[in-house]
């Protein structure tokens, strides 16, 4: 018998219960009900570093030669079968607590590397203060050509616009927190 689906929730805002994560809790919902078991990583607070472009993944044999939080964000990748990559909208891209993990995804796709981790889904998450429904356009673009890197099929995005208070997304938000529960029910 299969164990549980796992969904890793990559949450990537400064705010803890912010409107981004509010959508992650709502998709979380829906993953449960179905089965699944759900890991949340709140990346704000965790050390994090760029990539160091220096070409040296498991040298040591650790995915990165860092030594940072990153260690462990590897693992709950590795072991994921589904990761949701949960953001606020800063400048029309990711928030700069979850940039850091999509540029030191090398590791896994290095000509040595240890642990493989194509063929999972993916799923974004996104809010912004912002109205306009174009401000994801850029996030999108970065999503979409990121998973057709890392060959990770594309599970769903959801991209709240006009939410920036905390209280925005309970208040106004029904709609896309009824989409990401629906999302994580098909997960």
């Amino acid at each position: 018998m299969e164990g549980k689906k796992v969904v890793t929730l990559l949450l990537g805002s400064p705010r803890k219960g912010g409107n981004s994560e509010q959508l992650a809790d709502s998709l979380a919902k829906g993953a449960e009900e179905k089965g699944c078991e759900v890991r949340k990583v709140r990346l704000a607070g965790k050390k994090l570093n760029g990539c160091l472009d220096c070409r040296k993944c498991w040298s040591t044999g650790a995915p990165c030669v860092q030594r940072d939080d990153m260690a462990q964000v590897y693992e709950d990748i590795a072991a994921a079968d589904v990761l949701v990559f949960a953001t606020p909208l800063y400048f029309y891209s990711w928030s700069s607590q979850i940039k850091p993990v999509w540029d030191r995804l090398l590791p896994f796709y290095a000509e040595n590397a240890k642990i493989k981790v194509a063929c999972k889904k993916a799923a974004l998450l996104a809010a912004a203060g912002d109205a306009e429904d174009n401000v994801f356009d850029g996030l999108k673009a970065s999503f979409r050509l990121a998973c057709g890197f890392t060959k990770w099929e594309i599970a769903g995005m959801i991209c709240a616009a006009g939410m920036y208070p905390k209280s925005d997304m309970a208040e106004k938000g029904g709609k896309f927190l009824a989409e990401a529960y629906e999302l994580g029910k098909k997960l």
